[in-house]
């Protein structure tokens, strides 16, 4: 499954982009609002061998979709659709995150990926609403959330990062 925008190609992630995903895995400026960078390689192919697993799988609820700009692979745009079992999203509902190496900030390309999904979620799955959450200090991030029409709907929660870092998050959805 390929999504095509004006600037990008959103296709499914596979083994062949290890280093590539590595590359922002890794950065810990990119990484900052998301998951700790992994600084092993092994750690990245963990993940990629359980993201390109899902795409084979009957029953898949987790799609991860590599952003492509000028053919180069420069950030990754995923999210759990409605399986109600993983915990991040209930029936109908999909859960988008994303995160593109902080080479290509400030060029619009989140929202313009963002849209892709989104439309994708809506006319290909039947997805009722649309959810995304964010770190409170991640400006960038609230800016392409606000710019889709999200309405926030649970502020200032309490989370941590699987590094234990405490953050505050704001919970979004287009209905």
């Amino acid at each position: 499954m390929i999504l095509q925008t004006e600037r990008l190609t959103l296709r499914p992630l596979c083994m062949d982009d290890l280093y590539a995903v590595h590359a922002w895995q890794s950065d810990a400026e990119t990484q900052k609002y998301t998951c700790p960078p992994l600084a092993d390689i092994s750690e990245t192919a963990e993940y990629l061998e359980w993201a390109t697993g899902e795409w084979q799988s009957d029953h898949q609820t987790y799609y991860s979709f590599g952003i492509v700009l000028e053919d180069r692979l420069i950030g990754e745009i995923a999210f759990s659709f409605g399986c109600g079992k993983c915990g991040r999203c209930v029936k109908g509902e999909a859960a988008i995150g994303y995160s593109i190496h902080q080479n290509f900030w400030n060029r619009d390309i989140e929202t313009e990926a963002l849209r892709a999904v989104i439309a994708h979620c809506i006319a290909n799955l039947g997805a009722e609403k649309i959810k995304m959450s964010c770190d409170v200090e991640d400006t960038a991030q609230l800016c392409a959330i606000k710019s889709l029409g999200m309405q926030l709907t649970l502020e200032n929660e309490d989370c941590e990062y699987s590094d234990g870092r405490p953050f505050k998050r704001n919970t979004y959805y287009l209905q």
